[in-house]
């Protein structure tokens, strides 16, 4: 009988560190080495190989749900002006991740990668029964000043004592929050289940055959909003989503041609207060529940509008901390 291969243990804690903040999560920070492929065939034996054509590194998880501007900021680092730029700006950034323990004297390890970016916005949960952010997502690449083949190209791993204080339990909000949309009886909504905003980004990559993803382009920005209100009738409701009469929305018409926009605000029943402002919103659908144990409302669902004034775009989102 062989002798058994004896398990080495890794575990530890770890934020992420990147454009000067520090990233603290829920749940874990997911590593995941990534690459694209393509097969090898012949019409005699089928599959014979697979070769590489890029890689990449996606780091994740859900932040542990700190408010404070610079916060916002670091969650959300993309304006419409930059739409059409890559999403590493014009100096690449490194991103690390920062562990608790492990290394030299279990104090701590660094994993450094050269070229990071947010690559996915994290859904904010208004709500007072969940912290405010969904998940994550950072895209690493290489250092695209060196080859790919030298010994730190892709990331570099370090011992490292972990030093960071930023961590302030006192940032992590849970409010109750309302929605106005234009006036009454619209101008203060409650909501069944907190309100959900998906600010989303679309990306196109940059590829080189001889290098892989050299670069990922920031194409586009949107914004949407959905919650259940808890304090509207179906015809109310139904008057806003302009079905019929007067302000029916015909084909080709914009859902948002009212140009009004949906702002939804915390009561303040902690330190900060949030107004996130989602602007030229559209009530785009919504659904009904009929059931004896169901609330009416399953959920509404507001899209947004770019706008320009005198050629300059105007924000599709605007976060704000009080």
């Amino acid at each position: 009988m062989s002798t058994p291969i004896l398990p080495v243990i890794i575990t530890s804690p770890a934020i992420v560190t990147w454009n000067g903040y520090s990233y603290y999560f829920k749940a874990g920070v997911k590593s995941e080495y990534k690459r694209d492929t393509f097969k090898v065939t012949t019409d005699a034996d089928g599959t014979i190989d697979e070769r590489m054509k890029s890689q990449w590194t996606e780091i994740s998880g859900q932040p542990a749900g700190m408010l404070s501007s610079a916060g916002l900021s670091a969650m959300y680092p993309y304006a419409v002006s930059a739409i059409g730029k890559s999403i590493f700006g014009t100096s690449d950034l490194p991103l690390v991740i920062v562990t608790k323990f492990g290394g030299t004297s279990n104090a701590g390890t660094t994993i450094t990668y050269p070229r990071g970016a947010v690559s996915k916005l994290p859904q904010l949960r208004l709500k007072p029964t969940d912290t405010l952010f969904g998940d994550l997502t950072f895209t690493a690449l290489g250092d695209p000043t060196v080859q790919p083949n030298g010994a730190n190209a892709w990331n570099t791993i370090v011992s490292a004592a972990f030093a960071d204080t930023s961590f302030d339990e006192t940032q992590i909000l849970t409010d109750i929050y309302t929605a106005a949309y234009g006036s009454s009886p619209y101008n203060s909504i409650g909501s069944m289940a907190g309100f959900e905003l998906d600010l989303g980004m679309e990306t196109a990559d940059v590829l080189a055959d001889d290098y892989g993803k050299v670069d990922i382009i920031l194409k586009g920005l949107t914004a949407t909003a959905k919650f259940a209100p808890s304090n509207l009738t179906e015809a109310q409701v139904a008057t806003l989503l302009n079905a019929q009469g007067t302000g029916y929305i015909y084909p080709g018409q914009s859902i948002s041609k009212a140009g009004t926009d949906l702002v939804i605000a915390g009561t303040g029943n902690l330190t900060h207060t949030l107004t996130a402002t989602i602007k030229n919103a559209g009530p785009k659908q919504a659904s009904f529940m009929y059931a004896v144990d169901k609330h009416r409302f399953d959920a509404v669902e507001f899209t947004s509008k770019r706008t320009w004034t005198s050629g300059a775009a105007n924000p599709l989102w605007t976060l704000a901390v009080a």
